[in-house]
């Protein structure tokens, strides 16, 4: 027997469910109590913010003495460059929060290229860099954090999602210790 929340239960197992996918969006609003019970036995919990207009699931975290039901899906740490990346895209969203600006947060290439070079060692090859740089872009926008605006090629917004991702209590801690971790890296190798 098919559940009236059934599509909405799809669309989490399928990824992120934004407010903008109407039907989806008011379906899970509707039976959110539902959803949560229907995913608490095998270990999820609905990650659900209303006002940013995202939800998504993720694996409940075992306290001691819970017995852990196997990950659906592993986790796998992001390299330096993302980490970063993923930073300094929270902190500007953070910035541009705080400016009381648009709901969208727009960033250019450029911006972001001149925002993790200062975390990044002096280089000689500046194409290379940057280049990398490049391709981490691609890397969070398949994370789902960054989107590419249409006909403007270099122009990227931060997708509000980064939130429940990147905890803003952490962000200049964690960006001293990268920018730490890439001297140290640069001296040592």
């Amino acid at each position: 027997m098919e559940q009236p929340y059934a599509t909405c239960l799809i669309a989490l197992l399928k990824g992120i469910v934004y407010s903008h996918q109407k039907e989806v969006w008011e379906n899970l609003l509707r039976h959110e109590a539902d959803v949560k019970r229907y995913f608490q036995p095998i270990g999820l919990e609905l990650f659900l913010d209303k006002s940013e207009g995202y939800a998504f699931l993720r694996q409940k975290e075992w306290e001691d003495g819970d017995s852990p039901l196997p990950r659906l899906a592993e986790k796998r740490p992001l390299n330096f460059l993302t980490s970063l990346l993923c930073i300094v895209l929270r902190k500007y969203l953070l910035e541009h929060d705080a400016q009381g600006g648009s709901v969208r947060s727009i960033i250019t290439e450029l911006e972001i290229i001149n925002r993790i070079k200062v975390f990044l060692p002096a280089t000689n090859d500046e194409a290379k860099q940057q280049e990398k740089i490049a391709s981490t872009i691609n890397r969070v926008i398949d994370i789902g954090f960054l989107r590419k605006l249409d006909g403007q090629e270099k122009n990227y917004e931060i997708h509000r999602i980064i939130k429940g991702f990147v905890n803003a209590d952490v962000i200049d801690d964690s960006l001293k210790k990268l920018q730490d971790y890439a001297v140290e890296r640069n001296v040592t190798g």
